[in-house]
């Protein structure tokens, strides 16, 4: 329960009055306050005030919004018993006022049969049926087991007290309601022990404590008041009042708690009740029979207690002979598990590794040898960093920091591995840090290759971006290499001359050749960080990266190549070229490249001119 819902209980000023009239009408009777007469008319006048709070109180949490039906059905049914409680009651009360010479108490038939009546309409709506549980019928049989136990351990209780000395004399009346009152017991042990079969209950813990030991004090008034066992009156007013007090709490804690406060019926399963209960019930069994045995002998109650003793031995003898099939289907059960994971580790495409805090290895699936080639047991105790690329390695470094140093941190990224065999591979990384967890204490990778599809994806960009032919940059990168450039670039525009006649003379494969011989002799005359480039057909670009002086000088060095024969397809041919070389803001691209075909033509045109 949380502490703010805990705090509030303690506050309720319902749940204080109750208390501090509890202890005040309680001890006054313990304390024997007045004389007999006067304290059986006070407990008949208080009774039937409590059965009505009672009514009121459940009708109270039945208006809870949001509770759902087998709830309000139950809550309904105190309801009603209630008022039946306090029809008898006032009956009771009457009876005693109107016969002076009543001293002593006597339960009056129609008080006996509404209080058996009340009872018997609350059970009823306990008992209803509810929600199946999701459970399987081994669980079931389990908890049916319990039942079973705990009800028969009741019942030797029961029987010892129907069969002490002090019921031999009792009138019928009054062996019927003792039994009435054991029956009420055993009922109510089943329908708890039923919450935890079905899944579902009517009330909260916190509200089922005085709900539940409220019947357990009627039924033991039940047993022990009309045969005599308590003599004194004001006791014997007590042991009726205080049931009634006590089961008042139930409603207001359940109306306090609200419909959150609902365990649905998870009492046993969350703190593991079942586990001692067989033996609970036996050891109950066994102190009643040492009992009857010591105190009374063996006779009738001995028989009988040493008869459910058996019963009870044997019921639990049953539960842990299914205590231990099912502990060897879960052994069983997690044996499969656990071959079926090896087998799924053994022929995993991927790798599945735990590095320590510090980057060692602690495990690593066989995969690691199919895809790196280093044996599982070369790996163990290395770091994961020493086989990760170093270029990856200062690019994920800070990461990788953060990845290592914060619990629950995860971690998607690419990297270049080395291979036993010296090359690299690419792995793509998926990291989690789970090094709070038990039996983990490590950062969790599961790793798979990528290098093909790296490879695919890198080949792809390259042709998206360059001639298919040559191997230069396309029209495309070369605009985009001009975008990105800084400041003023400087551009040259080349355009081959003679070139058709060429294609046409020779074909296209001449044609083609002379095209890459081109290409080869722009990467000869450029330096590293220039991009040359095949715009089209026979006209070429190249950007540079040094300034105007520097590019002239490239272009002098692309004349005095373009000067010398070449060896094309067997035959020397010499192949001309005009160059436009043009300087400006990089980001107006077009027209750089405008202003240097302006230029290359011109030198085209001079170049005609001479030729004629």
């Amino acid at each position: 329960m949380p502490p703010a819902v805990r705090a509030g209980l303690w506050r309720d000023p319902v749940l204080i009055a109750l208390a501090v009239s509890a202890v005040i009408v309680v001890g006054a009777f313990l304390l024997d306050v007045g004389t007999p007469r006067a304290q059986m008319i006070a407990c008949w006048v208080i009774s039937p005030i409590l059965d009505f709070a009672l009514y009121w109180l459940s009708r109270q949490v039945c208006r809870t919004p949001g509770l759902p039906p087998h709830v309000r059905r139950f809550w309904g049914a105190v309801g009603v018993g209630g008022l039946l409680f306090m029809a008898g009651d006032l009956v009771q009360l009457f009876s005693i006022v109107a016969d002076p010479a009543i001293n002593r108490i006597t339960f009056h038939p129609v008080q006996s049969a509404t209080m058996m009546l009340g009872v018997v309409v609350m059970m009823v709506g306990l008992l209803l049926p509810q929600r199946a549980a999701s459970r399987s019928p081994r669980e079931q049989t389990r908890l049916l087991l319990d039942t079973a136990i705990l009800m028969s351990a009741s019942a030797v209780v029961a029987w010892c007290l129907m069969t002490r000395p002090g019921m031999a004399g009792a009138p019928p009346e009054a062996l019927f309601l003792a039994v009435f009152g054991c029956g009420v017991v055993l009922c109510g042990i089943f329908a708890a022990v039923r919450a935890g079969l079905t899944g579902v209950s009517p009330m909260s813990r916190i509200a089922a404590v005085p709900m539940v030991t409220a019947p357990v004090g009627l039924a033991l008034s039940s047993v022990l008041l009309p045969s005599g066992s308590v003599q004194n009156t004001g006791v014997q007013m007590a042991a009726v009042v205080f049931p009634c007090f006590l089961v008042l709490a139930g409603p207001r804690l359940q109306f306090l708690h609200g419909v959150d406060g609902l365990d649905g019926g998870e009492w046993f399963n969350r703190r593991r009740r079942y586990s001692v209960l067989p033996y609970s019930g036996t050891l109950v069994c066994a102190i009643a029979l040492v009992y009857v045995l010591a105190y009374r002998g063996l006779g009738v109650s001995a028989w009988g207690a040493l008869a459910g003793l058996l019963i009870n031995v044997g019921l639990v003898i049953a539960r842990q002979v299914l205590a231990l099939a099912e502990n060897d289907d879960l052994v069983g059960a997690i044996r499969h598990r656990e071959q079926r994971l090896t087998s799924l580790l053994e022929h995993s495409s991927e790798i599945i590794s735990i590095a320590g805090t510090e980057g060692g290895f602690t495990y690593a699936s066989p995969a690691v040898e199919r895809v790196l080639g280093f044996p599982v047991a070369d790996v163990i105790g290395k770091c994961s960093l020493d086989i990760l690329h170093r270029e990856d390695r200062a690019r994920l470094a800070a990461d990788l920091d953060e990845l290592y140093a914060t619990p629950g941190a995860e971690l998607t990224f690419q990297g270049r591995y080395r291979h036993a065999d010296g090359s690299w591979r690419w792995l793509e990384v998926v990291a989690v840090n789970l090094s709070r967890e038990p039996g983990i204490d490590g950062v969790v990778c599961n790793s798979r290759d990528v290098t093909e599809s790296r490879e695919l994806h890198e080949r792809l960009r390259f042709q998206a971006g360059h001639d298919d032919l040559t191997g230069l940059a396309n029209r495309r990168e070369f605009t985009a290499a001009m975008d990105a450039c800084p400041g003023d670039a400087t551009v040259l525009l080349i355009d081959l001359n003679g070139f058709k006649h060429i294609n046409d003379t020779y074909g296209h494969a001449a044609g083609d050749a002379v095209l890459r011989h081109v290409a080869d002799l722009l990467r000869d005359c450029t330096g590293p960080d220039d991009v040359p480039a095949r715009l089209g057909g026979d006209e070429f670009a190249v950007l540079t990266s040094g300034d105007r002086p520097a590019a002239e000088l490239t272009v002098a060095r692309m004349r005095a190549a373009f000067a010398r024969p070449a060896m094309i397809d067997g035959r020397e041919l010499t192949v001309g070229a005009s160059i436009g070389l043009a300087t400006g803001p990089a980001g107006g691209g077009d027209h750089l490249l405008n202003t240097a075909d302006l230029l290359m033509y011109e030198e085209k045109q001079h170049s005609r001119t001479l030729t004629s």
